[in-house]
């Protein structure tokens, strides 16, 4: 009875096991195709798929083993988990090889991306504020014409006195005044506004200016320039300092499966000598 129990409990085991294995290879064959090997992203993201799936064919190993182990204890005279002993522990040795060297590789692509990344964001920032200023440049050249002088006051004369038509309407509604200022879609800028035209009127006349400056809007536009590039490089910096648990765990794999190997295969050698040794004395 506790012979067919062992036996039972030895067969799910390698059942389990091998459906581990092979459930890894399968994952495997799909992430590896379309090939793209000299492409750094496409390595990054398959050294990832690679350790996050890592554990499953640990798992399978470690059911194989203890398969064995259950055929030792019951004293199976016929044990099916033996013929896998080999194989197991030259796969087990095989995926820390490959975990091993999985860390550096992985490491070294997500800092050359980094690297690269942050020149890119650099670049299209120093280009983004060139842009501007060379726009600024062009638009005082203009200003110098009289004509267009006199057609950038007009506009400007036309949106003064639209807002303050605007603002008038709001200040003496103080209903529509309250729902101004909890509008989520209204520009904090318009708020501030309508805040300080409450209690002062002449704050139109000092936002009309901000507004329609051309130096003022080119800082504006530098500073966000700016901003959002300290944002891009931020982010990068944190993507790849996430990438170090992907690199740590793949050494921690590695570990594992180099550990399982070798002991497996050192114990078979020392049980084959020892086994010599019995015959030869006989």
């Amino acid at each position: 009875m506790a012979t067919s129990i062992s036996s039972r409990t030895s067969f799910l085991l390698q059942l389990i096991g091998i459906i581990c294995i092979l459930f890894f290879s399968l994952d495997l064959l799909f992430l590896l195709f379309p090939l793209q090997i000299t492409d750094k992203l496409w390595q990054i993201n398959l050294c990832r798929s690679l350790v996050d799936q890592g554990i499953v064919p640990l798992l399978g190993l470690g059911a194989i083993i203890t398969a064995y182990w259950v055929d030792r204890a019951s004293e199976s005279s016929r044990s099916s988990s033996s013929g896998l002993k080999l194989p197991i522990f030259i796969l087990s040795s095989l995926l820390g090889l490959i975990f091993l060297l999985i860390f550096p590789l992985h490491l070294s692509n997500v800092n050359q991306l980094k690297a690269e990344g942050l020149t890119r964001i650099e670049k299209e920032a120093e280009q983004s504020e060139n842009q501007v200023k060379s726009q600024l440049a062009q638009l005082q050249n203009q200003l110098g014409n009289d004509q267009v002088k006199a057609s950038v006051e007009k506009q400007r004369a036309a949106l003064k006195e639209q807002l303050r038509t605007q603002l008038n309407e709001l200040v003496k509604d103080e209903q529509k005044y309250n729902q101004a200022l909890s509008n989520n879609q209204l520009p904090e800028a318009q708020k501030d506004l309508l805040k300080q035209y409450k209690t002062n009127l002449n704050s139109l006349d000092n936002f009309i200016a901000q507004q329609t400056d051309p130096e003022q809007l080119a800082k504006q536009r530098i500073s966000q320039i700016q901003t959002q590039a300290q944002q891009q490089l931020q982010k990068t910096q944190e993507d790849a300092w996430k990438e170090l648990r992907t690199g740590i765990n793949s050494l921690l794999l590695s570990i594992g499966y180099i550990v399982i190997g070798w002991r497996g295969l050192r114990g078979m050698g020392v049980s084959k000598s020892g086994s010599s040794s019995l015959s030869t004395r006989k």
